[in-house]
């Protein structure tokens, strides 16, 4: 049985006795602009009205309240006897829970909840948390809906008057019932109501901007964070210092704000340095980088890239050498410099070898094969993509997608029928032997050239028309040094 039909039913007899004020009060309540949670509003108005009656007033009455032939309150053997009830309530709505009938469990939870007004109100704040929880675990909506209206109805009528310790219980509560809006709320007057104790209102303010991140309100959240960040500043704190200046960027990368983020990168770069966190360098470079990418200034992102590629080397930071790689890729096929993307991609190769990234070895074949068709070279596009069939085979991941690209070519370049030299081993073969089995690293890494200038100029500046170069002779992956150094004539546009 549902909390929805047993609720209806427990009140329908009601409904029908008064149908003529039953139907006003349903307008009424429909037509009133209550300040509730949006999907309180969505709720039945008869479940509604039977889960905020006061049980006490309740008709029918609650089987586990005493038969009050007047109106009094209940003697203490009478509370006694409905709080053992209500105990043993629980334990059968837990039982009923592992048995994988939720209905009926949550049946007699929602009917605790509302006896328990009549122990007071820490009793049903009580129940009202842990039940909540339990709703939430369980992806109960309409059950956590029920309580979000009962919760900011308490709220509103206890806002004006409620001691701290009570406003931190319903905060954690309408927290918990995930109530946005009225979570705002509460964390808005716990700031206020701790403006004496500098420690319990910074706790609070940093609760408050991880609710705004949570339901992605990210101008809300960039404000408290620099408020965050110049206070520790000025409190010479630069432990929390640095994690409010993250936790500000990560406000602005989400709202796409890539220009206001910058600023507090660089700041926050700089940090890294002077206290020698040097192994932080890397990530935070590579994501000013991509910023700068995003708002045109492709120069200033190369500088970068470069930074955080020696950096990376230096510490063999191997994982974000392929990102630069990867990247830096990507930005020159995008600006039509196929010749330095090769060299990145061929690069990325032996990067994803020092790092024993076999899965990472098959996405830089397979972006080397399609930059390979993309400028209709077709060769080597099939020996990127027969070198991608021999890891994919090892790892007996996207075999046919390799193989699908290895016969597509094949069949658009069939042999020549010419008299063919003695049969040599196959690149999948001296792949498998030379390059998983006993990368060649032995040499020191290429690096790619870096600048020692650091970015100034923020600005996007327009991109000039780029001219394309002539075909470029594009190499075939083998174990050779590569040169990493890009054409001097091949420069990226401002």
């Amino acid at each position: 049985m549902s909390v929805y039909f047993d609720l209806r039913n427990y009140r329908w007899f009601r409904v029908l006795g008064k149908r003529l004020i039953g139907g006003l009060a349903t307008l009424a309540l429909l037509s009133v602009p209550v300040s509730l949670p949006a999907y309180g509003q969505r709720l039945d108005p008869v479940l509604l009205d039977a889960f905020l009656t006061n049980p006490l007033e309740a008709e029918p009455r609650d089987p586990l309240l005493p038969t009050a032939v007047v109106d009094r309150p209940l003697s203490p053997l009478e509370l006694y006897d409905l709080e053992v009830a209500l105990f043993q309530l629980d334990a059968q709505a837990r039982a009923l829970l592992l048995a994988e009938q939720p209905d009926d469990a949550f049946a007699l939870w929602i009917r605790e909840v509302q006896l328990r007004r009549v122990f007071g109100l820490e009793a049903e704040l009580e129940a009202l948390d842990r039940i909540g929880q339990q709703a939430w675990t369980s992806q109960r909506s309409q059950e956590i809906r029920l309580m979000a209206v009962r919760l900011k109805r308490i709220w509103e009528a206890e806002k004006a008057t409620a001691s701290l310790e009570r406003v931190e219980t319903i905060a954690t509560i309408a927290q918990t019932l995930r109530m946005r809006d009225t979570s705002t709320e509460i964390y808005q007057q716990l700031i206020e109501m701790t403006a004496t104790d500098a420690i319990a209102q910074q706790a609070w303010e940093v609760v408050l901007a991880a609710h705004y991140l949570q339901w992605f309100e990210f101008d809300d959240a960039a404000q408290l964070y620099t408020q965050l960040a110049a206070n520790a500043k000025a409190e010479g704190n630069t432990l929390e210092h640095m994690q409010y200046l993250t936790d500000l960027i990560y406000s602005y990368q989400e709202a796409k704000q890539y220009s206001q983020a910058l600023p507090v990168q660089t700041e926050l770069l700089q940090l890294y340095r002077t206290t020698g966190q040097n192994y932080r360098e890397p990530p935070l470079e590579i994501d000013m980088a991509r910023n700068l990418r995003a708002l045109g200034v492709y120069p200033q992102a190369v500088e970068y890239y470069n930074l955080a590629y020696v950096t990376a080397q230096r510490l063999e930071l191997y994982g974000h050498v392929s990102t630069v790689l990867k990247d830096l890729g990507d930005l020159y096929a995008e600006q039509g410099l196929t010749n330095e993307a090769l060299t990145m991609y061929n690069l990325l190769v032996r990067a994803e070898q020092q790092a024993y990234n076999q899965h990472g070895i098959l996405a830089a074949y397979d972006r080397l094969g399609q930059l390979y068709l993309s400028i209709g070279d077709t060769d080597n596009a099939l020996v990127a993509f027969r070198a991608g069939v021999a890891f994919s085979e090892s790892l007996k991941y996207r075999e046919a997608y390799f193989r699908g690209e290895v016969a597509k070519l094949s069949l658009d370049n069939p042999p020549e029928t010419a008299i063919q030299p003695e049969p040599e081993p196959t690149l999948g073969d001296s792949l498998r032997e030379g390059l998983r089995d006993n990368p060649p690293f032995d040499l020191a890494p290429v690096e790619i050239d870096p600048t020692d200038v650091e970015p100034t100029d923020l600005e996007p500046t327009e991109p000039e028309p780029v001219t394309p170069d002539a075909q470029p002779e594009v190499e075939i992956i083998s174990d050779e040094v590569i040169d990493v150094t890009p054409d001097p004539g091949g420069n990226i546009a401002p």
